[in-house]
């Protein structure tokens, strides 16, 4: 019998929450919650705060560059303070949000975002401002897994999909609206005000979430591993690092090996210690399944070459076209309105060529917008034409990415999955600003705010870095193609019975499929004996 975890006995234990959450998860299918929708616009509002400062900062670079007395690798930290955070952080906010309740750990997270905020608009040096944002990455981390977690739990099947591409939608138009938002502060305010836009929304989720948001745990949560969160950490923090200080020297010099060398030796005891650690933050079984490696790569190699090429395009507009903050904003605005055209036409895309072929597509039409930023003849006509098959390419991918992760796992196992993901998507934030801001920075020289040579320079070294986060995110599209299912209307995994009806005449053409079921369906019955002798135990207690 599995060992029974010690639980305190008062109300609102994990286990109590984990025991309704699965009768309530049972439940779904038969009685969706009527608030549902409502539930799915405050998740909704609270992703879209969080990502939205993903890019917030970008078109206040310059204005930041002169206030605060810094340079290109400088700005990298600071938007790299929050992307790095949140990234390391993930698994651990969603091994602690599966065991102590998705609802609490997504208001406590907005609640210290909303305060970071307030420490970062009144900032007065960039070391301050890099604190600031460290603090709202950790804040974001909380807030993120429960998001994707309380949707899968409230939506039944039929409705999943359409639930995860309206949320998974947000994430983009986040990261898209962030140069309009800003740049309309920037233009009449000073940069710290960027920040005041989290406010509102923050205050919205915390009144609204505490009424509308429905508790929920694992089942059979993990342990905290704090070990595994530092090592972790550290491989991601010198890969960044790495990435970053190579502008200044060279991708051989001693301080760049030693950070890269010593993210490889982090990294491989991280796993080391993870595979013989009883609750691990990493489900290897996950990473041992083909559709989800090809799912999460594609997903942080697109994010990759999003967050480098709107770290580069927001400067080359302001430097290079002699546009306003406000204006570079409006300017970047058409990537939206494409992300939401492309997210329209996804859903049949998917049904017709699969996983496979809507995510190849999706990230091969967003490398070749980003491409023809580099590329085309100078003026804003070539910007327009590639921000708008770069967002037309991230709608058709993102939601069947996220539709892919999450229909591998059964229900219980759902936001150490989505943190996993999530993870891979912010470490891919991380790295596109450190890698693409990296080869502007090395292109630029030593040109700086107010050189003469800068929009020269900057004409120069734009098009290789536009060049670079493409290729990351055609490298995307090729993982896609070699490792995703390929069967319209089908995903490997459990979630395969619960999304939709077998006809019973479909081949499993993807190796492992079966073997993946049955490993799943195991887990699914250990899950229910754990459950089973926590609820007998408690009742003993009592």
């Amino acid at each position: 019998m599995p060992e029974t975890p010690e639980i305190p006995e008062m109300p609102g234990t994990a286990t109590a929450t984990a025991t309704a959450t699965a009768g309530r998860e049972r439940a779904v299918a038969a009685a969706p919650d009527p608030r549902r929708w409502w539930i799915l616009a405050v998740l909704s509002l609270a992703l879209f705060v969080v990502i939205l400062n993903n890019g917030l900062l970008n078109v206040a670079l310059p204005q930041l560059m002169r206030d605060l007395h810094t340079d290109v690798r400088g700005t990298q930290w600071i938007v790299d303070g929050y992307a790095l955070v949140f990234a390391a952080s993930l698994l651990t906010a969603g091994t602690l949000s599966d065991r102590y309740g998705r609802k609490r750990a997504t208001l406590l997270g907005a609640a210290l975002f909303g305060a970071g905020s307030l420490v970062a608009l009144t900032a007065s040096g960039a070391g301050q401002l890099v604190g600031a944002r460290a603090v709202m990455g950790l804040a974001a981390a909380c807030v993120m897994p429960g998001t994707l977690s309380i949707l899968v739990g409230v939506f039944p099947a039929e409705e999943r999909a359409r639930a995860i591409g309206i949320w998974g939608s947000t994430s983009a138009l986040g990261v898209a609206a962030g140069p309009v938002i800003g740049g309309a502060l920037v233009s009449h305010f000073w940069w710290g005000s960027v920040f005041l836009v989290n406010l509102l929304p923050v205050a919205v989720v915390l009144a609204a979430g505490a009424r509308l948001l429905p508790e929920s745990a694992g089942s059979a949560p993990r342990r905290a591993d704090p070990v595994g969160a530092l090592l972790g950490a550290a491989a991601m923090a010198g890969l960044v690092y790495g990435a970053i200080h190579a502008a200044g020297g060279a991708w051989t010099s001693a301080p760049v090996l030693g950070a890269l060398g010593g993210a490889v030796a982090a990294g491989a005891a991280f796993c080391l210690w993870e595979r013989r650690h009883p609750s691990p933050m990493v489900d290897f079984s996950l990473l041992g399944k083909r559709a989800f490696l090809g799912a999460s790569a594609g997903n942080m190699l697109l994010f990759l070459g999003l967050a480098g090429t709107l770290f580069v395009l927001t400067q080359q507009l302001q430097y290079g076209l002699g546009y306003g903050p406000l204006k570079a904003g409006l300017a970047v605005a058409p990537l939206a309105l494409a992300v939401g055209a492309g997210s329209a036409l996804s859903p049949a895309l998917a049904r017709r060529a699969g996983a496979r072929g809507a995510v190849a597509t999706g990230l091969l039409v967003c490398a070749a917008g980003v491409l023809a930023l580099g590329e085309l003849p100078g003026g804003y006509g070539p910007v327009l034409g590639g921000l708008v098959l770069a967002g037309a390419g991230i709608g058709l991918a993102l939601a069947p990415v996220t539709d892919t992760v999450m229909g591998l796992v059964p229900a219980h196992r759902s936001g150490n999955a989505a943190a996993l993901n999530d993870t891979m998507q912010e470490m891919g934030n991380a790295l596109g600003v450190a890698v693409v801001g990296t080869v502007l920075a090395r292109g630029l020289g030593g040109a700086a705010p107010g050189d003469p040579a800068l929009h020269e320079a900057l004409g120069g070294a734009a098009g290789p870095a536009f060049r670079v986060a493409a290729a990351c995110v055609a490298a995307g599209a090729v993982l896609a193609a070699l490792l995703l299912p390929g069967r319209p209307g089908g995903l490997p995994g459990p979630a395969a019975g619960r999304t939709r009806t077998r006809t019973g005449t479909e081949p499993d053409t993807e190796p492992g499929m079966e073997a993946d079921r049955e490993a799943d369906r195991e887990a699914d019955r250990e899950a229910d004996r754990e459950a089973h002798d926590e609820r007998a135990s408690a009742r003993g207690g009592g």
